[in-house]
């Protein structure tokens, strides 16, 4: 933020936005791991999904990030530099 003219309350509200997806997905795959209560348990399908989330959620982003910067033609902040 101290590179940017961006606002405080700017980058601050924004951040949280941002960030609180992936909070979501982390939080529930730890639930899922405090689940396990036996070596089977890592077999569990909510388990299995959990991980499977977690792996794909950065690749969805990026894909859903790329496919709105192509839409409308505006570069985003990791192209400028």
């Amino acid at each position: 933020m101290g590179l940017t003219p961006m606002k405080l309350w700017t980058f601050y509200w924004v951040s949280q936005i941002g960030m609180f997806p992936g909070t979501m997905v982390y939080v529930n795959a730890g639930k899922e791991l405090g689940r396990i209560e036996s070596l089977s348990g890592i077999l569990s399908p909510g388990l299995i999904i959990s991980f499977v989330i977690l792996g794909l959620f950065p690749i969805t982003v990026k894909k859903l990030l790329n496919l709105y910067k192509n839409k409308t033609g505006r570069l985003l902040q990791e192209d400028k530099e």
